[in-house]
């Protein structure tokens, strides 16, 4: 029996791609407008669905209006590329909208096959899009490389998922359960569990970003258009943190002490290769790609404490990936606003940028403090407490103590990002064989004309700023009852 108040949200959104590709083929005068249009209705009519159902529950639910709000701005945010004739529209939407479906399908999936079946349609498409500009050979390279470690991951869980299947004959999270924990299944030795447990995870924790399965993040980012980069970050990423956290804190529970030491590992190299990685970095979207595998282990970190019943662990993910994806749209969308502006987002072109628009390095530099956790920001302070507390209560004070390390380390290039939004237009420098170089004052004109993808993205960027003060005003808006 299908259970329509569950599927029908990602089946919404679905059905909304196939509306976008069908009108790009068959009416002529389709285009940003019309793909978008079509988009944003497809999603508010996922999200009325989702209000009046909710029937998905609890930290699913939470998961699902996460996603779903995150696309909504990443459609708007793929505006911006209205004047990018090697960037189609209705493709462009068709896949976002396609692999979205996915994910939402990933945070409300009770059985490892749709698990498999939802794990790829977030993931092919997600691939497409990342080379979706024609002639780019930097994002065919980084197509290829993000497919071949995606087909090799899924394998390997599949791999996880026939074992699983060998040991207790079925493959909906209730059998699962309830066989793991029979005991009739003594004659199972620990290898073998061990081997389900992490085979099984692979496709998902290379979806999530977490090392050291990241290697496809940097590449990805760098060759795919923003708007593309952005949805990689927060919707693709989600989508799998939401089915993990389901898969562990269900189905796989009483296998804890074979994985909770595997995601405790995994979280803290997460923090440390990624916070590395964004260390050496002079431009800001290779900087928030490994940023985000840093921020990976954030969100996977609470995890480890699932065996303790208490709220506080089950529903911090899903607060700190709230503020993570509210901090990390805002600043791709500055980014995807200062190529329109100045052709490029490395650090020269930033620098002075608080000077020059106000509002817009205001907007950034909000962003970068809770990443952070920095104050003023005190959401992204305080959601980094919410991590660190589920952590200490599940026993792990050596990754509390790796999360505060990492929390310092972070904001070493955080904070010399917001220097250089400060940073006196004199120190602004430029290359010399930049084509789009101005001649005179230093700066990046970019002779390009201001359309109406432009003002949708200064309207996410103000929103973001005012959304960003007022959690930071009354941080329980997105965190809640969780705060003590």
């Amino acid at each position: 029996m299908i259970e329509w108040s569950v599927i029908g949200v990602p089946l919404v959104v679905a059905v909304g791609a196939i509306v976008v590709l069908l009108t790009d083929a068959f009416v002529a005068q389709a285009g940003w407008r019309t793909a978008g249009g079509i988009s944003a209705a497809a999603l508010v009519g996922a999200g009325c669905w989702l209000g009046a159902t909710g029937s998905s529950g609890g930290v699913a639910l939470g998961f699902s209006w996460v996603l779903l709000v995150s696309t909504a701005v990443v459609v708007a945010l793929c505006q911006v590329l209205d004047d990018d004739p090697a960037v189609p529209p209705g493709e462009l939407s068709f896949l976002l909208l396609l692999s979205a479906s996915g994910a939402l399908t990933l945070a409300v999936a009770r059985d490892f096959v749709t698990l498999v079946i939802a794990l790829e349609l977030l993931a092919l498409p997600s691939i497409v899009l990342v080379g979706i500009r024609s002639g780019s050979l930097r994002g065919i390279r980084s197509a290829w490389t993000f497919f071949v470690l995606s087909v090799s991951a899924s394998a390997v869980t599949l791999m996880g998922i026939s074992l699983l299947y060998g040991v207790t004959g079925t493959l909906t999270y209730d059998g699962v359960l309830t066989s793991l924990q029979s005991q009739d299944r003594t004659d199972v030795g620990p290898e073998v569990l061990g081997a389900i447990v992490v085979l099984t995870l692979v496709g998902l924790l290379l979806k999530v970003g977490a090392v050291p399965f990241h290697l496809w993040i940097p590449d990805a980012y760098r060759g795919a258009p923003i708007p593309v980069a952005a949805y990689l970050s927060v919707v693709s990423k989600g989508g799998a943190l939401a089915a993990l956290l389901v898969v562990l804190a269900y189905p796989f529970l009483s296998l804890q002490p074979r994985w909770d030491v595997v995601i405790a590992v995994v979280a803290a190299l997460s923090m440390t290769v990624g916070n590395i990685g964004a260390l050496v970095q002079r431009e800001m979207v290779s900087m928030l790609a490994w940023s985000s595998v840093a921020q990976a282990g954030f969100l996977l970190a609470p995890l480890v404490a699932l065996r303790v019943n208490s709220p506080v662990v089950s529903a911090a993910p899903l607060r700190y990936l709230a503020v993570f994806a509210l901090a990390n749209l805002t600043a791709f969308a500055v980014a995807a606003l200062v190529v329109r502006r100045f052709g490029g987002t490395d650090y020269d072109r930033l620098a002075g940028l608080a000077r020059r628009d106000p509002v817009t390095g205001a907007a950034l530099i909000m962003a970068l403090l809770t990443l952070a956790g920095f104050p003023p920001a005190v959401i992204g302070l305080l959601a980094k407490y919410l991590v660190i507390q589920p952590v200490i209560l599940g026993g792990y004070a050596w990754l509390a103590v790796a999360i505060a390390l990492n929390i310092a380390a972070g904001l070493v290039y955080y904070l010399r990002l917001v220097v250089v939004v400060f940073a006196p237009r004199e120190r602004w420098r430029t290359d010399p064989d930049d084509p789009q170089a101005a001649t005179g004052g230093g700066e990046v004109t970019v002779v390009r004309p201001r359309r109406g993808g432009v003002a949708i993205t200064e309207a996410i960027v103000v929103l973001g700023l005012l959304a960003l003060v007022a959690t930071s005003l009354y941080p329980t808006m997105l965190l809640g009852p969780l705060l003590p």
